[in-house]
């Protein structure tokens, strides 16, 4: 049955509808937060044509001189697997100015049914500031279109522009085929741009994102939810606002949960500190007392939500080898540098190794908790893996770093992550050789370095896409990255943070906004997803391997932006073709 339903755009991913409620309830009544809606720089380079207009735009950051431009075709063409979320971007520009602008959206009809309208969603891409200021340079401004939001409407004043990001989440169990519906942006008085969507269905499903072998780690940053929304950590209201960015990560195939258990594992290098959700009470004894409930709280609230398996724990190595306890007398918070193999370290730490490994075995949790280290030198990671050894067997052990198997030979890493920038053919040899699959995880990861390929604000999109790309073209398990709604101050409207460069601290944005940057994450992972299913069924081409092949680290600091989103579009575009033997 063909029935064209008409609605206005949006399906919400994993997000309950009460939380999103609930986020734009606590910023309603800021002044800002209306400003962040009115001051977006939209003008065009130059004035266009009388009218409303549109075009197919791709995978590029819209601005003033490239909005504009050829809309002979506006059909907007995707391929996809079933159960996969397939993603364009359309540009929308006009002469006159117009009030409320809206897009809407049509169920997508096939031959042997529909996908509903429910399935589609239409979200303009909003702007925020982002500043890079390198230390003792002066700071480069700019303000990028990131944001995917949700609002009922918007207005566009004479000249202007508005991107509109268009995503289909496909049902798992449609037909293959090709589906045709519309998206229209529509003003108030009648003006209207339509796009005609087509939509190829191949007949290959994906699994659900908890069954996808890639393995995606991205931190977790609770303490910075709390405070942009000003409640309590950890309260219901707390885990209320959490829950939608929660299940957003789980529906991206995130397999971690990221909990500390001591104050600043990273001293404090966010806008919002990390607490530690284990609590050390220093008895007057000197014995310590450990409360364990916050820990168990979140990592059953976690569970729900869909993150795991691994659960990692920051950390027994901390930067500068800082610890802090509450004095059980008087109630003040104490802190030492207690480094790594000095028995000040064991006599802290290995209680706790104890009582914390009988303590996840008595839930069923042991073999799937991880001491988790970043960063940290060989010695650092030999004191740590001997003490789990001696005192809290069966617990894993896990790091972020830079080495090559070889230079910590004898420690047995569990999960280990490598700086992409320290990704030589040695390094890959050494892992293919020395750590199977399924007895270790072997990932990588970028951070405020290096600057391309990486996943900033102000990075060009199809770089995102590229990451997953690298996984599958390196042979690596999956990908990890420091931060996923660790907001600066307030990133709606301003995604700076220090030296850092803009969203290096987060994908997501308050109030269940997603980004263009986690849109093309995703698509990348779920890209490495099917190239692992082709690989393992025998059918990926030829042409594929030779398009992996052009994903390269080294090779992309020497191409153009065109010239990685190249790379990346050929891969995808092989992946669809290979899809259909």
């Amino acid at each position: 049955m063909n029935t064209k339903n008409t609605t206005t755009g949006h399906f919400t991913f994993a997000a309950a509808a009460v939380a999103v409620s609930l986020c734009a309830t606590l910023r309603a009544d800021d002044p800002e937060e209306r400003f962040f809606y009115e001051s977006e720089p939209l003008l065009l380079a130059a004035a266009p044509a009388d009218g409303f207009h549109g075009r197919v735009a791709g995978f590029f950051h819209m601005t003033g001189a490239n909005a504009a431009g050829d809309e002979g075709d506006r059909t907007v063409r995707m391929t996809a697997w079933r159960n996969e979320r397939a993603n364009a971007q359309v540009v929308l520009w006009t002469k006159e100015p117009l009030e409320q602008v809206r897009v809407k959206v049509s169920a997508l009809a096939g031959d042997a049914g529909d996908i509903p309208a429910s399935a589609v969603s239409a979200r303009f891409v909003r702007f925020t500031a982002a500043t890079y200021a390198k230390r003792g340079a002066e700071p480069v401004s700019s303000r990028v279109g990131d944001i995917l939001d949700d609002a009922k409407s918007l207005p566009m004043p004479s000249n202007s522009f508005r991107a509109v990001w268009i995503a289909v989440k496909t049902p798992s169990l449609a037909a293959a085929g090709l589906y045709k519906g519309t998206v229209t942006a529509v003003a108030s008085g009648g003006a209207k741009v339509v796009f005609p969507v087509e939509l190829t269905l191949l007949d290959r499903t994906l699994p659900a994102p908890k069954d996808w072998k890639f393995f995606l780690d991205i931190w977790q940053h609770p303490w910075a939810v709390a405070r942009y929304h000003g409640v309590e950590p950890f309260s219901k209201m707390h885990y209320d606002l959490m829950r939608p960015l929660w299940e957003e990560l789980a529906a991206a195939g995130q397999k971690t949960i990221t909990t500390t258990i001591t104050d600043l594992p990273w001293n404090h290098q966010n806008y919002d500190a990390y607490h530690s959700m284990v609590r050390h009470v220093r008895r007057p004894d000197g014995s310590f007392m450990r409360d364990y409930s916050l820990w168990d709280e979140y990592v059953a609230f976690c569970e729900s939500c869909g993150l795991g398996p691994q659960i990692h724990c920051y950390t027994m190595a901390t930067w500068e080898h800082v610890v802090y306890w509450e004095d059980e007398a008087t109630g003040d918070v104490q802190k030492a540098a207690l480094k790594p193999g000095s028995p000040e370290h064991e006599a802290f730490w290995g209680p706790f190794l104890s009582e914390f490994r009988d303590r996840v075995a008595a839930q069923g949790r042991l073999g799937r908790v991880y001491i988790t280290l970043d960063e940290r030198d060989r010695e650092e990671l030999y004191a740590t893996a001997t003490l789990i050894e001696k005192y809290g067997s069966g617990l894993k052990l896990g790091m972020a770093g830079n080495k090559k198997p070889s230079e910590f030979a004898g420690i047995k890493v569990d999960n280990y992550c490598q700086d992409i920038q320290h990704v030589t053919q040695e390094y890959l040899d050494e892992i293919h050789a020395t750590r199977p699959y399924g007895e270790y995880t072997s990932t990588f990861y970028v951070c405020c370095s290096p600057q391309r390929p990486n996943t900033f604000v102000d990075s060009p999109m199809q770089e995102n896409r590229w990451i997953g790309l690298y996984a599958a073209a390196k042979g690596f398990d999956g990908f990890l990255r420091w931060a996923y709604a660790n907001w600066p101050r307030d990133p709606v409207r301003d995604s700076t943070f220090g030296h850092w460069r803009p969203g290096d601290t987060f994908f997501v944005y308050p109030g269940v906004r997603t980004s263009v940057r986690w849109e093309l994450l995703r698509d990348g992972v779920e890209e490495c997803e099917k190239i692992r299913i082709l690989r393992e069924g025998g059918k990926a081409t030829e042409r594929l391997e030779k398009a992996l092949s052009a994903i390269d680290y080294e090779a992309a600091l020497k191409q153009s932006d065109a010239e990685i989103a190249a790379v990346a579009e050929e891969v995808h575009q092989a992946v669809a073709e290979a899809s259909q033997n």
